[in-house]
């Protein structure tokens, strides 16, 4: 059973995958053809593979997982800013994200016992966030999609979340 303070951590992390989706999705077609494009095309490509894991859980948990309007307007504001605050911006993304992947391991922690992999999964799809970044402000933009595919080859097909023997599958 997941706690209350659970619930509203996850709550939190939904709007934060639902902003990301969003948020990046535009990102990806602004950068299209650019250098830094190529991580902004990862980066979307993770966030579509989220997307029915996190769906999974949200359901188990009784959770929606529609963005709500302040979500929606952060994406546009985010995704909106000059191309020549793309360096600024990615350096901010990430310091925010170091400071967000320590309490998203909090979060694990306060979560359900039977969800040990799917809170495990919500970690390391942050950390992979955080390695694609990493070469991104390091110009090793051609290095990003293989670190996205190898995430996404451990995590493809019938990898269970839940340990109750209900339908856990998101795939």
């Amino acid at each position: 059973m997941a706690s209350k303070a659970f619930i509203k951590g996850f709550r939190h992390e939904l709007a934060n995958r639902a902003f990301a989706f969003l948020a990046i999705d535009r990102m990806a077609e602004r950068f299209a053809g650019h250098e830094h494009g190529l991580f902004w095309k990862s980066y979307l490509d993770l966030e579509a593979f989220n997307r029915p894991r996190y769906a999974l859980a949200a359901r188990r948990w009784g959770q929606g997982t529609a963005p709500g309007i302040l979500t929606r307007l952060k994406a546009l504001a985010v995704s909106s800013l000059p191309a020549r605050l793309h360096g600024p911006l990615l350096r901010l993304i990430y310091r925010e994200t170091l400071k967000y992947l320590e309490w998203l391991k909090k979060l694990r922690r306060q979560g359900p016992a039977n969800a040990k992999r799917f809170l495990e999964y919500m970690v390391e799809q942050e950390e992979v966030q955080l390695e694609m970044m990493r070469l991104a402000l390091a110009g090793r933009y051609a290095e990003i999609a293989s670190c996205a595919d190898d995430f996404f080859l451990k995590y493809n097909g019938s990898v269970r979340f839940f340990d109750d023997g209900e339908a856990g599958t998101p795939c």
